[in-house]
């Protein structure tokens, strides 16, 4: 794994974008508002900054220990990829059938726990995450992700105004169209993670 790769300002701005298409905040509106209005004891901006600080926590998680989890376990990069580009499609072709994600964990105490995981945070953005350290190097994931983290926190911020503005329809379109980006994303990780694993098999059988 490459810390210090060559750091692009342009591959960051990339990076971020396909992070924030995965984290796909704008599902998670409707059931973010939703919390907020039926939570008294917290106030908006304190329940917000509570999603974007976990968020932020867990990227940086699977970021920097995601290399060392595929050495513990043995797992090949490639196989990451396929699985990665497996759990991607299902979740875009979940989120383009039924409008939101699978179904989240319910709400305990923190308020956070369905918002910032597993509905932003979930198995495809872990996945993301791990494979774009490996590929662009951790530097350069790090600042896509505190990146995408930061767009995810003003879609939050604006959430309310949003679906008042655009309506609970329009914001499950632009949701879904998000979903297409993801399905796109998703079809490209599978069809590299394959061709690169019988590359790498044929080249270890040769």
């Amino acid at each position: 794994m490459s810390i210090y790769m060559n750091i692009s300002a342009s591959e960051i701005i990339v990076l971020s974008l396909q992070l924030y298409a995965v984290m796909n905040p704008l599902v998670a509106i409707p059931k973010f508002t939703d919390l907020v209005e039926s939570n008294q004891r917290e106030g908006f901006f304190s329940i917000t900054n509570k999603v974007f600080l976990t968020i932020l926590f867990l990227s940086t998680i699977f970021v920097l220990a995601g290399g060392y989890i595929l050495s513990f376990f043995g797992i090949s990069y490639y196989s990451l990829k396929i699985a990665g580009g497996i759990i991607l499609l299902t979740v875009a072709i979940d989120t383009l059938t039924t409008g939101h994600k699978p179904k989240e964990v319910e709400t305990g105490d923190l308020i956070v726990v369905p918002i910032a995981t597993p509905l932003i945070i979930g198995p495809g953005t872990m996945t993301s995450l791990i494979i774009f350290g490996e590929l662009h190097g951790i530097i350069n994931t790090l600042l896509a992700a505190y990146l995408s983290c930061f767009f995810v926190y003003l879609t939050l911020i604006v959430s309310i105004a949003l679906l008042r503005l655009l309506g609970p329809t329009f914001i499950n379109g632009l949701g879904k169209f998000m979903s297409l980006i993801i399905a796109s994303f998703a079809i490209q990780m599978l069809l590299s993670g394959f061709y690169g694993y019988i590359i790498e098999t044929y080249q270890v059988k040769s």
